[in-house]
């Protein structure tokens, strides 16, 4: 089966759109990629998700490594630009209802990330995370974008009413946390460690009493319909590469590796169901975990700054001599050997 799967053009539509207002030539980026103009006007374009992984690492060299560009992309971000479920959105009775809207149809945004919103208490949280296999710097510039796209809409919202509110992202604090600040009155924390993804937690009582502009539930409900038709055609030709997705969230996962109960939760499979699909690709998870665990393991060593004890503890060995059997076991040497031949200087 093939793993290709197209996903919405609109993110490298208005990439090229803000560089070129910048002065930036994209012709070049989109040349090489065989990606035309034409292919990008129309709101609900779609290309291969390869395809915009390599335009859009070409169009930010061309940018001059821009670390901003994800922001710049999340403040040009409208309902308009969404389509029918942007139209839903601001058909909703109120900004919780209308995140909560966005949640369910995410898929549609795009397929490579799952939006979640709950109560938390006094609080409203909404979380993002990774449903395919994404490149580490694709998964920081889609949650800036994610980050400036919700910033916007609550500004324009709420306007004097904007609350203070808290922003998680696994990732380790850039040099450049500057830019953060067009996120005022927000407060932003790096390095929260475990899975990979981006979490936003806000008054609840804000979002559930502020009003949407157009509600309208006679509306809602005829559009919603039609966007439960799109949802469901695109389950039908979801085409995910499991074995990717399971070895990215393991990779990036900051502490403890999370569990297979975990990871099928997420997607919304059963654990067996997970099982399933990474047979059907000739691994299991098991496999999966012991490989990531194994390959942190080997660069941990190689670097040389921590010694064995601490490489199995990180790795959540309760015994070192458990750590040095399995190492041993999978790359032929003991780990303090490993270290002495590989470490660097």
């Amino acid at each position: 089966m093939s793993k290709t799967q197209n996903v919405p053009a609109r993110y490298v539509a208005l990439l090229v759109r803000y560089l070129e207002q910048e002065g930036t030539d994209c012709a070049a980026a989109l040349a090489e990629t065989g990606i035309s103009r034409d292919s990008l006007r129309h709101t609900d374009a779609q290309l291969p998700t390869e395809q915009i992984t390599s335009v859009t690492r070409l169009l930010t060299e061309a940018s001059g490594g821009r670390r901003d560009l994800g922001l710049n992309i999340g403040a040009m971000l409208s309902p308009g630009q969404m389509g029918e479920l942007g139209l839903a959105m601001l058909n909703c009775a109120t900004i919780k209802d209308s995140l909560e809207l966005c949640a369910r149809y995410y898929a549609l945004v795009t397929p490579s990330f799952a939006m979640r919103t709950s109560l938390k208490g006094a609080l409203f949280e909404v979380v993002w995370q990774p449903i395919q296999a994404v490149p580490y710097d694709l998964l920081v510039m889609a949650y800036d974008i994610a980050l400036m796209t919700f910033h916007t809409r609550m500004k324009m919202l709420l306007r004097d009413e904007m609350p203070g509110y808290d922003i998680y992202l696994f990732s380790p604090e850039p040099p450049d946390r500057d830019r953060y600040k067009a996120l005022k009155p927000a407060r932003c924390y790096f390095g929260q460690g475990g899975l990979p993804s981006l979490r936003i937690t806000i008054d609840a009582d804000v979002v559930k009493r502020t009003p949407m502009p157009m509600a309208h539930a006679g509306d809602l409900a005829d559009i919603e319909r039609r966007l439960a038709q799109r949802l469901l055609h695109h389950a039908r030709q979801d085409q995910r590469d499991w074995k990717a997705w399971v070895t990215m969230m393991l990779t990036e996962a900051h502490g403890d590796q999370p569990t297979q109960d975990e990871l099928a939760d997420i997607v919304g499979l059963s654990t067996s169901t997970l099982a399933r699909h990474l047979a059907a690709q000739g691994t299991s998870f098991r496999e999966l975990a012991n490989h990531v665990r194994h390959e942190r393991a080997c660069m941990w060593l190689r670097d040389g700054r921590l010694q064995v004890s601490d490489v199995a503890s990180l790795l959540g060995y309760t015994h070192a001599a458990n750590f040095i059997r399995a190492f041993k076991a999978r790359a032929g040497v003991s780990p303090t050997r490993y270290a002495a031949q590989h470490s660097q200087p």
